[in-house]
């Protein structure tokens, strides 16, 4: 596998305190890699692995932290279109809501939404056995909003504000889909295109959402954070909160302080608190935190920068904020990915090498066994803000995995037997 060496990445690291230059050296420098490196097949897997989708047209399912399989394995649910994936998503072309029918081998399309992007969709995820929901645009009062659709009973709950996650059919956690836009449209979405009022940190932040009442309440703003870890590099910078994740047993959240210069650089925190908005924790505080997951109730998973040991997968303990390098000399080489855990198994994806090839990796905490379940090829007209990132994730049971690959040409969710 050609993957880039410490020294590329190190020049690639260096390379973010020039973010105006950064994406063209980059690029230019991948695609004379992908030249010499090209393999002779797009994708290879010795496991069985079906594409599911609606017909001729684009399937997906979004983020790797939600299963598009239902508890029951049953139903599973992505979103499908029939534009180009290549380019951004577009507010006069909704995408489909579909449902697919495991037992009855049948699609059904049961919504449409026009709230979306290519890295999270619409938010779909389950939020019950029969229950999901998504997020979409209520054009007459111009905002965001969500549904909640009841696969038994064919109703469908409106829910007067936008998700973020949720915690089974009682509440959700959301925030400021205006602010995702900073630097990366990639994760936010169009409808509105208002103009954010960014020296506004007050009033602004993360949004307690009760499913059941149908109301909601900020719990957390932007300033309370800045002010509890101000830092030089805070003042006259663009900020905003993501990734929020609930614990399993719905009692916590972790999320993200982002800040920006006006230069395009970036610096991360990682925080955990109660549902509530209580007890903030500081638990990742040396500028760069990527993508994380709830290992357990107690426990994330996340790969970040320590400034002692490096950028690496990190199971950070929530009670002490300690933190264990995960798969020492294992699956450092393989850098930033994104990790799905069941019980000690971890599934984790790669960036492209440079042959382009994205692969997936099952990884077991307890032994330090891993195994390349596949590699998958992206070209180059997925990049930047259409890329297709493979976005592992398990189904509820650990015996199938789901991701999303544009190795046939086309955007399309993937279904691995394990």
């Amino acid at each position: 596998m050609a993957q880039y060496s410490g020294f590329e990445r190190k020049i690639a690291l260096f390379l973010t305190k020039f973010p105006d230059i950064k994406t063209g050296v980059k690029k230019m420098y991948q695609k004379i890699n992908f030249l010499r490196y090209k393999k002779p097949y797009t994708f290879k897997t010795n496991k069985s692995i079906r594409k599911l989708n609606l017909e001729n047209k684009e399937s997906y399912f979004g983020y790797y932290d939600k299963s598009p399989i239902n508890k029951t394995n049953e139903y599973i649910i992505f979103q499908s279109t029939n534009s180009e994936t290549t380019s951004m998503p577009n507010i006069k072309f909704p995408v489909d809501i579909v449902v697919y029918d495991v037992n009855k081998d049948c699609y059904k399309e049961v919504g449409k939404s026009s709230t979306y992007n290519w890295q999270q969709g619409t938010k779909l995820m389950w939020i019950g056995d029969y229950k999901f929901i998504y997020n979409d645009f209520d054009n007459s009062q111009k905002k965001y909003i969500a549904k909640i659709y009841d696969i038994k009973t064919k109703e469908t709950k409106v829910i007067n504000y936008p998700i973020y996650d949720c915690y089974e059919d009682k509440f959700a956690i959301s925030l400021n889909f205006e602010r995702l836009n900073i630097a990366r449209a990639d994760y936010s979405y169009s409808n509105l295109g208002s103009k954010i009022d960014w020296a506004n940190n007050t009033s602004d932040g993360l949004c307690f959402i009760d499913l059941i009442t149908n109301t909601s309440k900020l719990i957390l703003s932007i300033e309370t954070i800045i002010q509890l870890n101000f830092k030089e590099t805070m003042k006259g910078a663009k900020h905003k909160f993501n990734h929020i994740m609930i614990s399993p047993n719905g009692k916590k959240i972790m999320f993200m302080h982002r800040w920006f210069l006006k230069d395009g650089r970036r610096f991360d925190s990682l925080y955990i608190a109660n549902v509530d908005g209580s007890e903030i924790q500081l638990v990742a505080d040396d500028d760069m935190v990527s993508h994380c997951f709830w290992y357990d109730n107690t426990h994330i998973l996340a790969y970040l920068r320590d400034k002692t040991s490096g950028d690496k997968y990190y199971k950070i303990d929530i009670l002490t904020t300690k933190k264990e390098i995960v798969g020492e000399n294992v699956i450092d080489k393989f850098g930033d990915g994104h990790p799905h855990c069941y019980g000690s198994k971890i599934i984790f994806d790669t960036y492209p090498d440079k042959s382009r090839m994205k692969s997936l990796y099952l990884f077991d905490y307890e032994t330090s066994q891993l195994e390349q379940l596949g590699e998958f090829v992206e070209s180059f007209n997925y990049y930047g803000e259409t890329r297709c990132d493979l976005h592992p994730r398990f189904s509820f049971d650990g015996k199938k995995v789901f991701f999303d690959s544009v190795h046939e040409g086309k955007r399309h969710l993937y279904m691995m037997e394990l």
